[in-house]
């Protein structure tokens, strides 16, 4: 082959590869496109508090996430959590979750420090109580101190009020962590630890089951759950998620959802000053 053919064909496939690199830049998505599909959130990461297990909770709340996704035509993620440590970790930052289903104490924090704007929230008031068994011979909670008292993981509600029941540092009870109010009253009846702290209705069905407890105090009720949505989420779409919420009794699918997390009673509309104070909670270690 002489030396005029040899450049030509060489000449040819450098052209050829040129256009073959031309092409895949073309078609193929460039890395800051990549980068940008992989780190794209949805437009609303609904977290519900951790009084479950994950899968529970995804279970239980993800036909109700499904459902604020169709009625304001945003994209919805539901975030998990595995304890309240990291749900509060998390949660505090401001930045992962802009709808959010929980209790007064952390309401009041992100109404105060977040611009968090509660929306609807469960009927009605709820009180929890420090149970032992009957036959434990504890009339008093002085005596529980040192000995071993179940609760959700800190900074759960149950804990977070055994705190303000036992204010010196140097007398504490012993605190054993639940996965749930159901898995500490199972700790208390089957004699794993001494007491518990959960929801007073929890009590009064372990007792109409015929389980013998004892009562040893009820905590003043506080407000219900609520849901409460972050300033990023615009007055719209808060609007149309608490119509939305308000209406689900009104049809099969939206008592279906309601039956599935709990509250077939369906929601109400919450104002911001009955969660003032509650934040006070976390004060004490959080």
């Amino acid at each position: 082959m002489n030396k005029t053919k040899l450049y030509i064909l060489t000449a040819a496939g450098l052209a050829l590869s040129a256009l073959a690199a031309m092409v895949t830049a073309l078609t193929m998505p460039s890395r800051q496109t990549m980068d940008l599909n992989l780190t794209r959130v949805a437009d609303i990461r609904f977290a519900v508090q951790p009084i479950m297990g994950t899968e529970a909770t995804r279970k239980a709340y993800q036909p109700l996430a499904d459902y604020i996704a169709g009625a304001t035509g945003k994209s919805v993620e539901l975030i998990t959590t595995y304890n309240y440590t990291e749900y509060w970790s998390r949660m505090k930052t401001g930045k992962e979750f802009n709808l959010i289903l929980d209790a007064p104490f952390y309401i009041d924090y992100r109404i105060k420090n977040q611009g968090h704007v509660p929306l609807v929230k469960v009927p009605g008031v709820i009180s929890n109580s420090l149970v032992t068994r009957a036959d434990a011979g504890i009339l008093d909670i002085s005596e529980l101190i040192g000995k071993k008292v179940a609760t959700i993981t800190p900074p759960s509600p149950g804990s977070l009020i055994l705190q303000k029941l036992f204010t010196k540092a140097a007398r504490q009870p012993y605190l054993v962590s639940a996965k749930s109010s159901e898995h500490a009253l199972e700790m208390v009846l089957n004699g794993t630890v001494v007491a518990a702290i959960v929801p007073t209705p929890l009590v009064g069905q372990a007792m109409s089951q015929g389980n013998e407890l004892f009562l040893l105090e009820t905590t003043p009720p506080i407000p219900h759950i609520a849901l409460t949505a972050g300033p990023d989420i615009d007055v719209a779409t808060r609007e149309i998620i608490t119509k939305a919420l308000l209406d689900a009794s009104k049809t099969a699918k939206g008592l279906a959802i309601l039956k599935a997390i709990g509250f077939e009673e369906g929601f109400e509309t919450a104002a911001p000053e009955i969660y003032m104070g509650y934040s006070e909670y976390l004060n004490q270690q959080w």
